[in-house]
């Protein structure tokens, strides 16, 4: 039995090291953790509490979740913010989602076969978007704070709001 030990390890490691490959998101888990990280195209997930992440490249889907993290980014399709205090900086993004309360986001809303969408729950969130094509705003909870403004040619957005104290507007 003991000679086989050795193999079986192999054996796991092995499975181990193939669910990993196939597993395509960059996870950054932790407290106080700053990195630069190139997206590759893949999911990123980053979680705990206050981290600092550049995040470059495209990337798919981009979840921030935890408390006092800050996050940039160039390019993702989909981005998810949850938890408090967060403040993410980045470049376009088709679909956004901030839930939870008083996380900052700032980010360029961009259509692809779809609207851009942008999705708030919670409280107290304060998001600033530039329109660059047909989007729609979907706003509920709490005290949100949405300064829209739009890059040439974009219409207006189709807004949706629900909940109380809740603020859409253009950006002046």
């Amino acid at each position: 039995m003991l000679l086989r030990l050795p193999v079986i390890t192999a054996a796991m490691l092995a499975v181990i090291s193939l669910a990993h490959a196939a597993d395509d998101e960059l996870t950054i888990q932790g407290i106080g953790i700053s990195r630069d990280i190139d997206c590759q195209g893949k999911n990123v997930g980053v979680y705990g509490a206050e981290n600092e992440i550049a995040l470059t490249g495209q990337c798919r889907t981009i979840t921030v979740h935890g408390s006092k993290h800050k996050v940039s980014f160039e390019q993702g399709q989909t981005l998810s913010v949850s938890g408090s205090d967060n403040v993410v900086n980045g470049g376009r993004a088709n679909d956004v989602v901030v839930s939870v309360a008083k996380n900052i986001v700032t980010t360029t809303l961009e259509a692809g076969e779809e609207p851009g969408k942008l999705k708030a729950t919670g409280a107290n969130n304060k998001i600033t978007l530039v329109l660059s094509g047909p989007s729609r705003l979907d706003v509920g909870g709490v005290e949100q704070v949405v300064e829209w403004s739009k890059a040439d040619g974009a219409p207006n957005p189709e807004v949706r709001s629900s909940g109380a104290l809740n603020s859409i507007k253009r950006k002046k």
